[in-house]
Protein backbone atom coordinates (compact mmCIF):
# COMPACT_ATOMS: atom_id res chain seq x y z
CA UNK A 1 0.00 0.00 0.00
CA UNK A 2 1.14 2.95 -1.39
CA UNK A 3 1.91 6.84 0.79
CA UNK A 4 -1.46 9.19 0.31
CA UNK A 5 -1.35 11.91 -2.04
CA UNK A 6 -2.51 14.53 0.93
CA UNK A 7 -1.73 17.23 2.16
CA UNK A 8 0.10 16.43 5.21
CA UNK A 9 -0.73 19.27 7.61
CA UNK A 10 -3.70 21.11 7.22
CA UNK A 11 -5.51 24.30 9.16
CA UNK A 12 -7.04 24.74 12.68
CA UNK A 13 -10.41 25.26 12.90
CA UNK A 14 -12.58 26.79 15.34
CA UNK A 15 -16.53 25.71 15.56
CA UNK A 16 -19.12 26.80 18.03
CA UNK A 17 -18.69 24.84 21.02
CA UNK A 18 -21.11 21.35 21.25
CA UNK A 19 -21.95 19.95 24.94
CA UNK A 20 -22.84 16.21 24.78
CA UNK A 21 -24.74 15.61 27.82
CA UNK A 22 -26.41 12.10 26.12
CA UNK A 23 -26.25 8.22 26.96
CA UNK A 24 -26.79 5.08 24.77
CA UNK A 25 -30.50 4.47 24.60
CA UNK A 26 -32.46 2.56 22.85
CA UNK A 27 -32.28 0.40 19.16
CA UNK A 28 -32.72 0.35 15.72
CA UNK A 29 -30.78 1.87 12.61
CA UNK A 30 -30.54 4.39 10.78
CA UNK A 31 -29.49 5.53 6.86
CA UNK A 32 -25.91 6.53 6.53
CA UNK A 33 -24.74 9.15 3.63
CA UNK A 34 -23.08 12.43 3.58
CA UNK A 35 -25.27 15.41 4.62
CA UNK A 36 -24.38 19.13 5.52
CA UNK A 37 -24.91 20.36 9.34
CA UNK A 38 -27.75 21.88 9.85
CA UNK A 39 -28.77 24.09 12.36
CA UNK A 40 -31.75 22.68 14.86
CA UNK A 41 -32.49 25.42 17.97
CA UNK A 42 -29.89 27.26 20.28
CA UNK A 43 -26.87 26.70 18.02
CA UNK A 44 -27.24 22.87 17.96
CA UNK A 45 -25.81 21.01 14.99
CA UNK A 46 -26.19 17.60 13.27
CA UNK A 47 -22.12 15.99 14.13
CA UNK A 48 -21.53 14.12 11.58
CA UNK A 49 -19.24 10.46 12.32
CA UNK A 50 -17.19 8.78 9.02
CA UNK A 51 -17.42 5.27 8.64
CA UNK A 52 -14.44 3.43 6.12
CA UNK A 53 -15.83 -0.49 5.89
CA UNK A 54 -15.69 -2.78 2.99
CA UNK A 55 -19.36 -2.24 1.76
CA UNK A 56 -18.65 -3.95 -1.42
CA UNK A 57 -16.25 -6.45 -2.55
CA UNK A 58 -14.81 -9.79 -1.48
CA UNK A 59 -14.95 -8.32 2.57
CA UNK A 60 -18.89 -6.87 1.70
CA UNK A 61 -19.67 -8.96 4.83
CA UNK A 62 -17.60 -7.15 6.96
CA UNK A 63 -18.70 -3.41 5.78
CA UNK A 64 -22.34 -4.77 6.34
CA UNK A 65 -21.34 -5.16 10.02
CA UNK A 66 -19.43 -2.14 10.42
CA UNK A 67 -21.95 -0.30 8.86
CA UNK A 68 -24.79 -1.64 11.34
CA UNK A 69 -22.49 -0.86 15.01
CA UNK A 70 -22.25 2.43 13.41
CA UNK A 71 -26.21 3.14 12.86
CA UNK A 72 -26.69 1.39 16.13
CA UNK A 73 -24.86 3.63 18.38
CA UNK A 74 -26.03 6.65 16.61
CA UNK A 75 -29.50 5.57 16.70
CA UNK A 76 -29.15 4.81 19.85
CA UNK A 77 -27.42 8.24 20.94
CA UNK A 78 -30.35 10.03 18.37
CA UNK A 79 -33.29 8.54 20.75
CA UNK A 80 -31.61 8.97 23.78
CA UNK A 81 -32.85 12.77 22.87
CA UNK A 82 -29.55 13.16 21.12
CA UNK A 83 -26.57 15.27 23.20
CA UNK A 84 -27.95 18.87 24.40
CA UNK A 85 -30.17 19.11 21.46
CA UNK A 86 -27.09 18.12 18.95
CA UNK A 87 -27.68 14.66 16.77
CA UNK A 88 -25.57 12.47 14.68
CA UNK A 89 -25.72 11.42 11.51
CA UNK A 90 -23.47 8.44 9.54
CA UNK A 91 -21.03 9.43 6.81
CA UNK A 92 -20.39 5.94 4.89
CA UNK A 93 -17.44 5.56 2.07
CA UNK A 94 -16.64 2.68 0.69
CA UNK A 95 -13.58 1.50 0.71
CA UNK A 96 -14.36 -1.50 -1.58
CA UNK A 97 -11.94 -4.14 -2.07
CA UNK A 98 -9.41 -2.26 -0.13
CA UNK A 99 -7.29 -0.78 -2.73
CA UNK A 100 -5.00 2.43 -2.00
CA UNK A 101 -7.12 4.67 -4.68
CA UNK A 102 -10.56 3.35 -2.99
CA UNK A 103 -8.84 3.68 0.53
CA UNK A 104 -7.33 7.16 -0.71
CA UNK A 105 -10.97 8.50 -1.90
CA UNK A 106 -13.05 7.68 1.17
CA UNK A 107 -10.21 9.37 3.46
CA UNK A 108 -10.19 12.70 1.31
CA UNK A 109 -14.02 12.72 1.34
CA UNK A 110 -13.97 12.31 5.04
CA UNK A 111 -11.04 14.38 5.95
CA UNK A 112 -12.48 17.81 3.40
CA UNK A 113 -15.80 17.12 4.98
CA UNK A 114 -15.69 20.15 8.02
CA UNK A 115 -18.91 18.30 9.26
CA UNK A 116 -17.47 15.13 9.96
CA UNK A 117 -16.11 15.33 13.82
CA UNK A 118 -15.06 11.93 13.84
CA UNK A 119 -13.97 8.67 12.00
CA UNK A 120 -14.50 5.12 12.93
CA UNK A 121 -13.74 1.55 11.14
CA UNK A 122 -13.18 -2.19 11.81
CA UNK A 123 -10.51 -1.87 9.08
CA UNK A 124 -10.22 0.45 6.07
CA UNK A 125 -6.76 -0.18 4.43
CA UNK A 126 -4.21 -3.42 4.81
CA UNK A 127 -1.38 -0.80 5.80
CA UNK A 128 -3.37 1.77 7.98
CA UNK A 129 -1.81 4.37 6.09
CA UNK A 130 -4.75 6.64 6.39
CA UNK A 131 -3.79 7.18 10.34
CA UNK A 132 -1.23 9.95 8.91
CA UNK A 133 -4.21 11.36 7.00
CA UNK A 134 -6.48 11.93 9.93
CA UNK A 135 -3.57 12.63 12.35
CA UNK A 136 -2.67 15.62 10.09
CA UNK A 137 -6.36 16.55 10.10
CA UNK A 138 -6.58 16.27 13.74
CA UNK A 139 -9.73 14.12 13.13
CA UNK A 140 -10.39 11.30 15.86
CA UNK A 141 -9.97 7.85 13.78
CA UNK A 142 -11.29 5.21 16.03
CA UNK A 143 -9.44 1.77 14.50
CA UNK A 144 -10.06 -2.17 14.92
CA UNK A 145 -8.31 -3.45 12.49
CA UNK A 146 -4.20 -4.01 11.50
CA UNK A 147 -3.30 -3.39 14.96
CA UNK A 148 0.62 -4.51 13.74
CA UNK A 149 0.45 -0.97 11.53
CA UNK A 150 -1.09 1.06 13.67
CA UNK A 151 1.42 0.17 16.40
CA UNK A 152 4.62 0.62 13.85
CA UNK A 153 3.27 3.92 12.63
CA UNK A 154 2.57 5.41 16.06
CA UNK A 155 5.06 3.90 18.46
CA UNK A 156 7.47 6.38 16.51
CA UNK A 157 5.93 9.21 17.71
CA UNK A 158 3.40 8.97 19.94
CA UNK A 159 2.72 12.39 20.73
CA UNK A 160 1.74 12.78 16.82
CA UNK A 161 -1.14 10.79 16.89
CA UNK A 162 -3.26 12.31 19.74
CA UNK A 163 -6.29 11.63 18.03
CA UNK A 164 -5.61 8.00 16.71
CA UNK A 165 -6.84 5.18 18.91
CA UNK A 166 -6.93 1.08 18.28
CA UNK A 167 -10.30 -0.04 19.73
CA UNK A 168 -8.61 -3.85 19.36
CA UNK A 169 -5.38 -4.84 21.18
CA UNK A 170 -1.90 -6.30 19.53
CA UNK A 171 -2.68 -9.12 17.06
CA UNK A 172 0.32 -10.92 18.64
CA UNK A 173 -1.74 -13.17 20.39
CA UNK A 174 -3.03 -14.40 17.01
CA UNK A 175 0.62 -15.79 16.50
CA UNK A 176 1.09 -17.73 19.67
CA UNK A 177 -2.44 -19.07 21.03
CA UNK A 178 -3.85 -21.63 18.60
CA UNK A 179 -0.29 -23.37 19.32
CA UNK A 180 -0.95 -22.94 22.96
CA UNK A 181 -4.04 -24.25 22.80
CA UNK A 182 -3.01 -27.18 20.96
CA UNK A 183 -0.29 -28.50 23.23
CA UNK A 184 -2.77 -27.62 26.09
CA UNK A 185 -5.30 -30.28 24.06
CA UNK A 186 -2.32 -32.82 23.64
CA UNK A 187 -1.63 -32.57 27.24
CA UNK A 188 -5.61 -33.27 28.29
CA UNK A 189 -5.23 -36.27 25.90
CA UNK A 190 -7.86 -34.36 23.75
CA UNK A 191 -5.95 -35.46 20.33
CA UNK A 192 -2.97 -36.87 20.07
CA UNK A 193 -0.47 -35.72 16.97
CA UNK A 194 1.05 -37.58 14.84
CA UNK A 195 4.36 -35.67 13.69
CA UNK A 196 3.90 -32.59 15.39
CA UNK A 197 3.46 -31.11 12.06
CA UNK A 198 1.90 -28.14 10.75
CA UNK A 199 0.78 -26.82 7.74
CA UNK A 200 0.38 -23.22 7.03
CA UNK A 201 -1.60 -20.84 3.99
CA UNK A 202 -1.32 -17.19 4.24
CA UNK A 203 -2.29 -14.53 1.48
CA UNK A 204 -0.66 -12.34 -0.10
CA UNK A 205 -1.17 -8.87 2.55
CA UNK A 206 0.12 -7.63 5.87
CA UNK A 207 -2.44 -9.23 8.03
CA UNK A 208 -2.20 -12.09 7.23
CA UNK A 209 1.48 -12.41 6.65
CA UNK A 210 1.94 -10.97 10.03
CA UNK A 211 -0.24 -13.66 11.38
CA UNK A 212 1.59 -16.55 9.66
CA UNK A 213 5.38 -15.16 10.84
CA UNK A 214 4.05 -15.39 14.33
CA UNK A 215 2.65 -18.96 13.96
CA UNK A 216 5.84 -19.90 12.37
CA UNK A 217 7.91 -18.53 14.82
CA UNK A 218 5.97 -20.24 17.68
CA UNK A 219 5.14 -23.46 16.35
CA UNK A 220 9.00 -23.90 15.09
CA UNK A 221 10.20 -23.22 19.09
CA UNK A 222 7.69 -25.47 20.34
CA UNK A 223 9.49 -28.25 18.64
CA UNK A 224 7.07 -28.47 15.26
CA UNK A 225 7.75 -29.19 12.23
CA UNK A 226 6.47 -26.96 9.49
CA UNK A 227 5.30 -29.50 7.05
CA UNK A 228 4.58 -26.47 4.11
CA UNK A 229 3.51 -23.34 3.46
CA UNK A 230 1.73 -21.53 0.82
CA UNK A 231 0.66 -18.11 -0.24
CA UNK A 232 -2.20 -17.14 -1.96
CA UNK A 233 -2.78 -13.56 -3.88
CA UNK A 234 -4.84 -10.62 -1.73
CA UNK A 235 -8.90 -11.08 -3.21
CA UNK A 236 -11.16 -14.20 -4.16
CA UNK A 237 -9.72 -17.70 -4.36
CA UNK A 238 -12.20 -20.18 -5.77
CA UNK A 239 -9.87 -22.68 -6.64
CA UNK A 240 -7.81 -24.41 -3.84
CA UNK A 241 -7.01 -27.75 -5.58
CA UNK A 242 -3.35 -27.15 -6.25
CA UNK A 243 -2.93 -26.23 -2.01
CA UNK A 244 -4.90 -28.88 -0.96
CA UNK A 245 -3.12 -31.15 -3.05
CA UNK A 246 0.29 -30.10 -1.26
CA UNK A 247 -1.93 -30.45 2.19
CA UNK A 248 -2.68 -34.04 1.32
CA UNK A 249 0.59 -34.77 0.43
CA UNK A 250 1.95 -33.72 3.31
CA UNK A 251 -0.39 -35.22 5.40
CA UNK A 252 -0.36 -32.52 8.77
CA UNK A 253 -1.36 -32.39 12.18
CA UNK A 254 -2.64 -29.05 12.18
CA UNK A 255 -3.67 -26.63 9.04
CA UNK A 256 -3.63 -23.29 9.71
CA UNK A 257 -5.12 -20.52 6.83
CA UNK A 258 -4.78 -17.36 7.37
CA UNK A 259 -6.63 -15.85 4.69
CA UNK A 260 -9.55 -14.18 6.67
CA UNK A 261 -11.68 -13.07 3.66
CA UNK A 262 -15.10 -15.60 4.65
CA UNK A 263 -15.76 -16.58 1.09
CA UNK A 264 -11.94 -17.83 0.22
CA UNK A 265 -12.04 -19.73 3.86
CA UNK A 266 -15.42 -20.90 3.23
CA UNK A 267 -14.20 -22.50 -0.22
CA UNK A 268 -11.01 -23.80 1.03
CA UNK A 269 -13.29 -26.00 3.58
CA UNK A 270 -15.25 -27.18 1.14
CA UNK A 271 -12.87 -28.43 -0.86
CA UNK A 272 -10.45 -29.54 1.78
CA UNK A 273 -13.58 -31.81 2.96
CA UNK A 274 -14.06 -33.57 -0.70
CA UNK A 275 -11.18 -35.97 0.75
CA UNK A 276 -9.74 -34.64 4.48
CA UNK A 277 -6.93 -35.50 5.89
CA UNK A 278 -6.63 -36.68 9.76
CA UNK A 279 -5.61 -32.88 10.67
CA UNK A 280 -6.88 -30.01 13.01
CA UNK A 281 -8.06 -27.20 11.07
CA UNK A 282 -7.89 -23.32 11.90
CA UNK A 283 -9.18 -20.47 9.85
CA UNK A 284 -8.25 -17.28 11.07
CA UNK A 285 -11.31 -14.64 11.19
CA UNK A 286 -13.08 -15.99 8.61
CA UNK A 287 -15.35 -18.16 10.62
CA UNK A 288 -16.47 -15.37 12.86
CA UNK A 289 -19.00 -13.40 9.97
CA UNK A 290 -22.13 -15.13 9.60
CA UNK A 291 -21.65 -15.43 6.06
CA UNK A 292 -19.26 -18.39 6.80
CA UNK A 293 -21.66 -20.37 8.08
CA UNK A 294 -24.38 -19.91 5.64
CA UNK A 295 -21.92 -21.25 2.71
CA UNK A 296 -20.56 -23.93 4.71
CA UNK A 297 -23.57 -25.01 7.17
CA UNK A 298 -22.59 -28.23 8.76
CA UNK A 299 -19.82 -28.79 7.21
CA UNK A 300 -18.34 -26.29 9.47
CA UNK A 301 -18.34 -28.66 12.42
CA UNK A 302 -14.35 -28.87 14.27
CA UNK A 303 -13.24 -26.20 12.34
CA UNK A 304 -11.33 -23.69 14.83
CA UNK A 305 -11.43 -20.28 14.85
CA UNK A 306 -10.51 -16.87 17.37
CA UNK A 307 -10.92 -13.18 17.71
CA UNK A 308 -9.86 -10.09 19.30
CA UNK A 309 -12.81 -8.15 17.97
CA UNK A 310 -16.01 -9.44 18.93
CA UNK A 311 -18.15 -9.16 21.56
CA UNK A 312 -17.37 -11.33 24.77
CA UNK A 313 -20.02 -14.31 24.40
CA UNK A 314 -20.95 -14.30 28.29
CA UNK A 315 -24.36 -13.93 29.74
CA UNK A 316 -22.50 -12.42 32.82
CA UNK A 317 -20.75 -9.56 31.29
CA UNK A 318 -23.50 -6.89 31.07
CA UNK A 319 -21.78 -4.74 28.22
CA UNK A 320 -22.15 -7.46 26.05
CA UNK A 321 -25.60 -8.62 27.36
CA UNK A 322 -26.75 -5.81 26.71
CA UNK A 323 -25.82 -5.10 23.20
CA UNK A 324 -26.81 -8.68 22.29
CA UNK A 325 -30.03 -7.53 23.24
CA UNK A 326 -30.08 -4.41 21.31
CA UNK A 327 -28.46 -5.60 18.59
CA UNK A 328 -30.86 -8.67 17.89
CA UNK A 329 -34.01 -6.57 18.05
CA UNK A 330 -32.10 -4.12 15.49
CA UNK A 331 -31.31 -6.99 12.94
CA UNK A 332 -32.62 -9.98 14.12
CA UNK A 333 -29.15 -11.66 14.28
CA UNK A 334 -26.00 -11.93 16.49
CA UNK A 335 -23.85 -9.13 16.79
CA UNK A 336 -21.16 -8.99 13.91
CA UNK A 337 -17.33 -9.01 15.37
CA UNK A 338 -16.69 -5.93 12.92
CA UNK A 339 -19.71 -4.06 14.28
CA UNK A 340 -18.28 -4.35 17.76
CA UNK A 341 -15.67 -2.56 16.67
CA UNK A 342 -17.43 0.29 15.23
CA UNK A 343 -20.00 0.60 17.69
CA UNK A 344 -17.21 0.98 20.85
CA UNK A 345 -15.98 3.45 18.67
CA UNK A 346 -18.46 5.52 18.37
CA UNK A 347 -19.21 5.03 22.48
CA UNK A 348 -15.89 5.96 22.98
CA UNK A 349 -15.85 9.09 21.10
CA UNK A 350 -19.69 10.13 22.29
CA UNK A 351 -17.99 9.78 26.67
CA UNK A 352 -14.95 12.09 25.14
CA UNK A 353 -17.17 14.57 23.74
CA UNK A 354 -19.36 14.55 26.44
CA UNK A 355 -16.70 15.50 28.83
CA UNK A 356 -14.81 17.97 26.53
CA UNK A 357 -18.00 19.44 25.21
CA UNK A 358 -15.93 21.26 21.74
CA UNK A 359 -15.79 18.50 19.59
CA UNK A 360 -12.94 21.05 17.52
CA UNK A 361 -10.76 20.66 20.54
CA UNK A 362 -9.79 17.12 19.07
CA UNK A 363 -6.33 17.38 21.18
CA UNK A 364 -8.53 16.85 24.60
CA UNK A 365 -10.93 15.31 23.45
CA UNK A 366 -8.07 12.21 22.04
CA UNK A 367 -6.43 12.85 25.53
CA UNK A 368 -9.86 11.66 27.13
CA UNK A 369 -9.89 8.80 25.04
CA UNK A 370 -6.14 7.89 25.80
CA UNK A 371 -6.91 7.84 29.39
CA UNK A 372 -10.17 6.64 29.27
CA UNK A 373 -11.02 2.66 31.18
CA UNK A 374 -14.28 1.85 30.82
CA UNK A 375 -16.18 -1.82 30.27
CA UNK A 376 -16.71 -2.02 26.79
CA UNK A 377 -19.24 -4.77 24.74
CA UNK A 378 -15.37 -6.40 23.65
CA UNK A 379 -14.17 -6.25 27.45
CA UNK A 380 -12.38 -3.71 29.38
CA UNK A 381 -10.76 -1.24 27.09
CA UNK A 382 -7.35 0.55 28.25
CA UNK A 383 -5.16 1.93 26.10
CA UNK A 384 -1.19 1.53 25.76
CA UNK A 385 -0.16 5.22 25.95
CA UNK A 386 3.35 3.80 23.56
CA UNK A 387 1.39 2.56 20.68
CA UNK A 388 -2.28 3.17 21.51
CA UNK A 389 -3.44 -0.09 20.91
CA UNK A 390 -6.56 -1.50 23.47
CA UNK A 391 -4.27 -3.60 25.96
CA UNK A 392 -4.82 -7.34 25.15
CA UNK A 393 -5.68 -10.09 27.86
CA UNK A 394 -8.35 -12.10 29.96
CA UNK A 395 -8.21 -8.82 32.34
CA UNK A 396 -8.70 -6.02 29.24
CA UNK A 397 -9.96 -7.33 25.58
CA UNK A 398 -9.57 -11.00 25.43
CA UNK A 399 -8.77 -13.28 22.53
CA UNK A 400 -11.80 -15.75 21.98
CA UNK A 401 -11.49 -19.19 20.61
CA UNK A 402 -13.91 -20.93 18.78
CA UNK A 403 -14.90 -24.35 17.97
CA UNK A 404 -18.12 -25.03 15.38
CA UNK A 405 -19.81 -27.78 17.26
CA UNK A 406 -23.63 -28.84 16.23
CA UNK A 407 -23.94 -26.11 14.16
CA UNK A 408 -23.04 -23.93 16.88
CA UNK A 409 -20.19 -22.03 17.60
CA UNK A 410 -18.73 -22.77 21.31
CA UNK A 411 -16.51 -20.65 23.03
CA UNK A 412 -13.17 -23.21 24.06
CA UNK A 413 -10.89 -20.67 25.99
CA UNK A 414 -10.25 -18.96 27.79
CA UNK A 415 -11.41 -20.60 31.08
CA UNK A 416 -12.90 -17.20 32.44
CA UNK A 417 -15.79 -17.26 29.48
CA UNK A 418 -15.47 -20.51 27.87
CA UNK A 419 -18.92 -22.42 27.39
CA UNK A 420 -17.43 -25.70 25.97
CA UNK A 421 -14.22 -27.63 25.30
CA UNK A 422 -12.36 -28.54 22.53
CA UNK A 423 -13.10 -32.28 21.07
CA UNK A 424 -12.00 -33.80 17.66
CA UNK A 425 -13.69 -32.62 14.38
CA UNK A 426 -15.65 -35.06 12.41
CA UNK A 427 -13.48 -35.80 9.47
CA UNK A 428 -10.92 -36.95 12.34
CA UNK A 429 -13.29 -39.40 13.91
Amino acid sequence: MGPSPFARTRPARTLTALVLAGAIGALSACSSNSASSSASGDGAKEIEIGLLAPLTGPSAADGLGMKQGAELAIKQLNEAGGVKGHTFKLNAQDVQGQSNDAVTKGVQALVDDDNVKAVVTGYASTSNFEIDEFAAAGKPYLIGGNTAQTAEIVAKNPSKYPTIWSISPSYDAYGTEPVRLAEVWAEKGLWQPRHKSVFLVRSDNPYSENIADGLVKTFQSEGWTIAGQEKVPFGPVNDWGTVIAKIRKADPDFIINTDYQVSNEASFMQQFLQNPTKSLVFLQYGPNQPQFFELVKSQADGVLFNNLAGMIPSSTYEPAVQLEKDWKAAYGTDVDPQGVMTYVGIKLYAEALSKVGDPDDTAAIGEYIGKSDSQQANGRVVFDPATHLAKQGDDYVPLQSFQFQDEKKVLVAPEAYKDGEFRLPPWMK
